[in-house]
Order: structure tokens, then C-alpha cells, then sequence
């Protein structure tokens, strides 16, 4: 008898440690940040904020809720439409802001940016469509 009520109190420990660590506040303390500039975000280290705005894209670039800096950064977007790929170059703007002029998405592209900074550390930040469901389309 002991076996068996040691072994219900092991299942129920594991259940409830599984719990835990699907729950959402676990998920937000390893960097799932919500948007603060009414855009998407990524799955990752690095949070990449996507926006959609009339003049082009923008992605907001933090680590752990902090500002990375993106002053000499090389930005590349990689978009994937009905089996074609295009790749649009992009620039660093503003303290942690990378920009692609002109580019505009449509519900089913799959993105991928990509970003060199300026001392050599690269990142990468991936949308599939169904991530970007909600994207914005903020007129600023």
C-alpha cells in the first residue's frame, strides 16, 4: 500500500510541475514581452517587435525587456510568398528600431529578419503567418 500512495504523490508532483511550467507567467519570465508598440511579437532571446506601417516595416529589437541597440547594424528581412523568396535590405533607426522601407506584407508570407549588430553578434527573429494573424497597421 505505501508503494502505491508513494507513487500517486510522485504523479501528482510531476503533474503539477508540468503545470507550472506550461503556465503563462513561466512563459513571460523567459522573454515573451507583449507588445509595446501596438505590433507582433516573435518567439525567442532577442524580442522582435513586427510593425506595419505606411512607410514600411519597423521591428523594435529588445533582449529581456531591454533596448538593444541597433546604431551599425545590418538588417536583412527574408519574406516568403506562394513559394518565392525576396530578401529586402533594411536600416538601423532611431536607439533600437531596424526599418524596411516600402515593404508590405500580406496575411500568408512568412518573415524572417535578421540583423548583424554592429559588434558582430547576430539575431534572428522568425513570423509565420498564423503569428501574424493580429499585425498592425499603425499610420505613424
Amino acid at each position: 500500500m505505501q508503494v502505491r500512495l508513494r507513487s500517486r504523490r510522485a504523479l501528482v508532483r510531476g503533474a503539477g510541475a508540468l503545470l507550472l511550467a506550461a503556465s503563462p507567467w513561466v512563459a513571460f519570465a523567459h522573454g515573451d514581452w507583449p507588445p509595446k508598440h501596438g505590433g507582433v511579437m516573435n518567439d525567442g532571446e532577442t524580442s522582435f517587435e513586427l510593425v506595419q506601417r505606411r512607410d514600411g516595416l519597423h521591428f523594435y529589437v529588445e533582449d529581456h525587456g531591454e533596448r538593444v541597440r541597433t546604431a551599425g547594424s545590418t538588417p536583412t528581412l527574408l519574406v516568403r510568398r506562394n513559394g518565392t523568396e525576396r530578401t529586402h535590405a533594411g536600416q538601423p533607426r532611431g536607439d533600437n528600431v531596424l526599418f524596411f522601407a516600402g515593404v508590405r506584407l500580406h496575411p500568408s508570407d512568412d518573415v524572417m529578419v535578421r540583423v548583424t549588430f554592429a559588434h558582430g553578434a547576430t539575431a534572428v527573429g522568425r513570423f509565420p503567418p498564423l503569428l501574424r494573424a493580429r499585425v498592425s497597421t499603425a499610420s505613424r
